[in-house]
């Protein structure tokens, strides 16, 4: 079940530079999430005038020409760089837009920002020291569906001369039945390889309304 943010103590302590080894797992969890959840910008302006310019030319229902244009934007775009001072950061995708800058928090933070800023959905994922994004694929999809998916991603990146392609697509089904399609870095294509695929790894999923829940997304 998801768990409701306590939005007034802990993040004061956060903001007041107190070392997470002083929080207990649960309120790391919160803060963690409050933190990615304020840093989520899909109406920032810039955000989303970057979205729409990036696929204006695209049908509305054309899904994976968005998926794969948003991808590459921030694939191809980003200057992966540590937190300063050590201290855990969590920038604004009004900020990231420009900067294109940061490390794999904000990252997946700009990108759901972005989907989010086209009517889609998406959220982040903490997991084994390493955050991403995955972006909402629909609920109850066949198998059907799902390779379609997986043809259309191929089919684009063929298309613009690309020889990289995807064999598998890599995604979590959550027990509500929803999709949700690995958006990170760890291979050129959405879709690509997860960073852990060990049953027994715990997420921490942290959803764009703030909400959050801890799962064992693998064994699902």
């Amino acid at each position: 079940m998801k768990n409701t943010l306590l939005l007034f103590s802990l993040v004061i302590t956060l903001l007041s530079g107190h070392s997470r080894a002083q929080f207990t797992q649960i309120q790391t969890e919160e803060l963690t999430a409050y933190g990615i959840y304020t840093a989520l910008e899909p109406e920032n302006p810039a955000v989303t005038q970057k979205s729409l310019e990036l696929t204006e030319n695209f049908d509305s229902e054309d899904r994976v020409s968005k998926i794969c244009t948003i991808f590459d934007f921030v694939y191809r775009g980003w200057n992966y760089s540590r937190d300063p001072f050590g201290q855990e950061y969590f920038e604004k995708a009004g900020v990231s837009i420009y900067t294109m800058t940061g490390d794999c928090d904000d990252y997946a933070i700009l990108m759901v920002s972005m989907f989010k800023s086209l009517g889609g959905d998406g959220r982040v994922i903490c997991v084994s020291g390493h955050a991403y994004p995955e972006v909402l694929l629909g609920k109850d999809l066949s198998s059907e569906e799902l390779d379609k998916l997986l043809a259309g991603i191929n089919e684009y990146y063929s298309s613009k001369g690309s020889r990289s392609r995807l064999r598998r697509l890599n995604y979590h089904k959550d027990s509500d039945g929803t999709f949700w399609l690995n958006m990170d870095y760890q291979q050129r294509l959405p879709g690509g390889r997860f960073y852990e695929y060990a049953a027994d790894a715990e997420h921490l999923v942290i959803f764009s309304d703030g909400s959050f829940k801890r799962a064992y997304l693998n064994s699902e």
